[in-house]
């Protein structure tokens, strides 16, 4: 008779039965089976299932990985499948793929959907690496990124359709989606303002937001002190010492 299918518990013999989430064989006692699936171990797997594609099928009790397009053997755990070259590799080349496209996977990897959505474009890929890849690729995509990418950017439209203009370098650049994503991506006067502010404002609870996202804004905002400062180091790195916001912080620590 199977036991707790939800929990992935199915009876083995007379005396035991078997977790086919970790791998492991258990007393077949209730107290012994509480225990375990209460346990720490067995929750992490159960997450780790929704986190890389790996679903119970309680017909065959069995478990099925949806990346590798396998089901599993007995004796292999949630865990010690994870760590097999074949779905390491696949995480890895996935991960590549969709890392900065604003691809969700998490339909799919939680065994809820065959596809992956696209944010930008608002549109569901079957998830195979090919198609992912295929689809990243497009013209289509790469134009939604780059609007994506623009306001989070300080990027911005001008009166010349032939140009954009970057408030970060205070330069412009030809308005094509190349030419802004590979200055987003490349250009080291850019990357370095944004590598520098943001390290000034790490876990200071400081915003660029209206600033990047508004042509005219002078100011970033600091939501602990409830004001704008203006958004240069100088001046955000003389607010984040001053002694007001010192205090703010140290108030919050306290609650």
């Amino acid at each position: 008779m199977k036991t707790n299918l939800l929990f992935g518990i199915i009876a083995n013999s007379k005396t035991r039965v078997r977790c086919v989430f970790c791998g492991v064989y258990i007393p077949k006692a209730n107290k012994c089976i509480d225990q375990h699936i209460n346990g720490t171990k067995h929750k992490e797997n159960i997450d780790l299932m929704s986190e890389n594609g790996i679903s119970f099928h309680n017909d065959a009790d069995i478990l099925y990985c949806k990346p590798c397009d396998i089901y599993l053997p007995e004796h292999e755990s949630v865990t010690k499948h994870i760590e097999t070259d074949s779905h390491a590799n696949w995480g890895a080349a996935m991960q590549d793929l969709v890392e900065g496209e604003f691809i969700r996977l998490n339909d799919y990897l939680s065994s809820k959907s065959d596809n992956a959505f696209c944010e930008v474009c608002q549109s569901e890929i079957l998830c195979l690496l090919p198609n992912i890849e295929e689809h990243v690729n497009t013209l289509s995509h790469r134009g939604n990124i780059a609007e994506r990418l623009k306001p989070l950017n300080g990027i911005f439209n001008c009166e010349n359709d032939d140009e954009v203009w970057c408030k970060v370098c205070d330069g412009y650049i030809t308005n094509s989606v190349s030419y802004i994503l590979e200055h987003i991506d490349e250009d080291s006067q850019h990357m370095e303002w944004f590598m520098e502010i943001e390290d000034l404002i790490e876990d200071q609870d400081i915003s660029l937001e209206k600033y990047l996202s508004n042509e005219f804004e002078k100011s970033a905002y600091c939501k602990k002190c409830n004001v704008d400062v203006i958004c240069n180091v100088q001046s955000l790195e003389q607010h984040i010492h001053s002694e007001s916001h010192i205090n703010q912080l140290s108030v919050i620590e306290l609650l």
